[in-house]
């Protein structure tokens, strides 16, 4: 099995430091882990002999042997058109294949990102979204202020205390002063990084609150004060980075706390259907 695909599944159990190790791997993997160990510390914000621990735990009997493996999987894939569309290939596309290149490219692109998040963080945001004692308040970008505005809608169906941050920036700013300890700000930064909602998020941080983030493989200054970071690549062959991934990991996400919230969340939806039913909101007919 891939490196990747074991920090991924959940089948090792892995420290908060251990965590930043396997997020900066997964964030430019494998080439993250082909320099030296003070280079992947670095990155990693850890020691040294804490890179070493976290390869000893993935079952290596050192970094040399950990970087042999990873230069294995890199000879199987070196010339696959996969690694080609991770590489992000400029290759002109002709017009009358744009539209199976750019679906064969989320495809792969899909596939990439089942492989980027630790199994642990995407549990803990999933946990997280799901606890009753937080509010919630999402907040994006230009393009990612979709993919929030999303998430938002179906979490306010799924349970309370669920705060779309105006786009207003006047209004966006007046809105911390309510925000401390019981707050998660899940925020979108996606290059170019847009300076509102990194400086909303470390200004919330201050106060106490914490951050789940979704980002690109390069990550949003916000990353350094999140509590979780979900990446997900967004090169493709359009000149504009693509949200498909982003979305596939909302969607997932919309699942999990689903689940989570099952026991309590079936009678909110119930309620608020019942209340769209007398208003005449939505017509069920065929």
């Amino acid at each position: 099995m891939a490196i990747r695909d074991r920090l991924t599944d959940g089948s090792v159990q892995l420290t908060p430091s251990d965590l930043k190790v396997a997020r900066a791997l997964l964030a430019d993997y494998p080439a993250a882990g082909l320099n030296t160990v003070a280079h992947l510390a670095a990155i990693a914000g850890v020691s040294g002999p804490t890179v070493v621990r976290f390869v000893s735990r993935l079952g290596f009997d050192g970094f040399s042997s950990f970087q042999r493996a990873l230069l294995g999987e890199v000879q199987a894939r070196m010339n696959s058109p996969l690694a080609m569309i991770d590489a992000g290939k400029a290759a002109a596309v002709p017009q009358e294949q744009i539209y199976q290149e750019v679906i064969r490219s989320c495809i792969a692109m899909l596939d990439t990102t089942a492989s980027m998040v630790p199994a642990a963080d995407f549990e803990m945001a999933a946990r997280l979204i799901s606890d009753p004692a937080l509010r919630l308040h999402f907040i994006g970008g230009r393009f990612s202020g979709y993919l929030a505005g999303m998430l938002w809608q179906h979490m306010r169906q799924l349970r309370g205390d669920c705060h779309m941050v105006s786009a207003n920036l006047p209004d966006r700013v007046d809105s911390l002063v309510d925000i401390g300890r019981r707050d998660l700000i899940i925020a979108f930064d996606y290059r170019r990084y847009q300076v509102d909602t990194i400086q909303f998020g470390n200004l919330a941080t201050e106060r106490g609150a914490q951050v789940i983030l979704f980002t690109d493989p390069w990550a949003s200054p916000l990353a350094a004060h999140a509590k979780v970071v979900l990446a997900a690549p967004v090169e493709g062959p359009s000149p504009f980075d693509t949200m498909v991934p982003a979305l596939a990991q909302v969607e997932a996400l919309i699942a999990a706390v689903t689940t989570h919230l099952s026991p309590i969340s079936r009678g909110r939806i119930a309620e608020i259907e019942a209340l769209r039913g007398l208003s005449g909101i939505t017509s069920d007919a065929p």
